[in-house]
């Protein structure tokens, strides 16, 4: 089952600090810094450096986000741009049906070139580190997390969902879905371990209900629970308390309504 068009990303906590700087260059901008291999062509690499400048802005506006540490000097970003695939799953310890995999708390994307459709990479894995240093959370549903990151990848690049709505409605009237209980319990090693089948579905499904939440309510009510995350509420109860709620079991019920119409 084919969903994002071949592009699946993975979130997991490297060590760049470990990554030998033998061979590599680094391209710097204002905010990010673009490590690559040297044999890597150079317009590829400014291409990259200025994609990212506009996904910062960009996203940065989207959460109305205000830093206190700005991504500047060394606290820029870094995009690690390895050789080929190959050496990306070897070098970088990221799953082999990845196209790119981001280390949160350094601020840190690994990728390789001459992917299709890169901007939907760079801006999916930028929401990631984005949306947790917005909400000023270590932990955050994997659900959640991959599910606002293909939300935007898709808003910016104004993709059209319904081949993927299509889909998951079929999903959803045949019981195949994930349940939102084992959903809540995916975390990124649960997840490494399934297969491919079952990543698309939780990317599918992960999009949906934060698609669910902006279209059936508003994108007001969906800051709403994020502004509960960020004050320290759990997540059901932040659900419940910004979309007046009982249980996430309630939820999914909605969420399937919603779907089946």
């Amino acid at each position: 089952m084919k969903i994002f068009a071949g592009i699946i990303v993975f979130s997991l906590l490297l060590n760049p600090a470990s990554i030998s700087a033998k061979d590599l260059k680094e391209l710097y901008s204002d905010h990010f810094i673009v490590v690559s291999d040297k044999t890597i062509d150079q317009q590829y690499l400014n291409n990259i450096k200025n994609m990212a400048e506009y996904f910062y802005k960009t996203l940065t506006q989207e959460f109305k986000f205000i830093r206190n540490e700005p991504w500047l000097w060394k606290n820029r970003a870094k995009i690690f741009v390895a050789k080929d695939r190959g050496e990306y799953v070897k070098k970088y310890n990221c799953p082999e049906w990845s196209n790119a995999c981001v280390d949160y708390q350094d601020k840190t994307i690994f990728t390789y070139p001459q992917q299709k459709e890169f901007s939907l990479i760079l801006s999916h894995e930028l929401t990631h580190i984005i949306f947790r240093e917005y909400l000023g959370l270590r932990q955050l549903p994997l659900w959640l997390d991959e599910g606002m990151s293909v939300y935007m990848e898709n808003k910016y690049e104004k993709r059209t969902n319904d081949n993927k709505l299509i889909l998951l409605k079929r999903i959803i009237s045949e019981g195949k879905y994930i349940k939102f209980d084992d959903l809540n319990e995916l975390d990124v090693l649960s997840l490494k371990a399934k297969p491919k089948g079952y990543v698309d579905m939780f990317y599918l499904e992960s999009f949906s209900i934060v698609n669910f939440l902006v279209k059936k309510w508003s994108r007001y009510k969906l800051d709403n629970f994020f502004k509960f995350l960020k004050d320290g509420y759990p997540l059901e109860q932040s659900l419940c308390k910004a979309y007046n709620l009982r249980t996430i079991k309630e939820l999914e019920k909605q969420w399937i309504k919603f779907y089946q119409r």
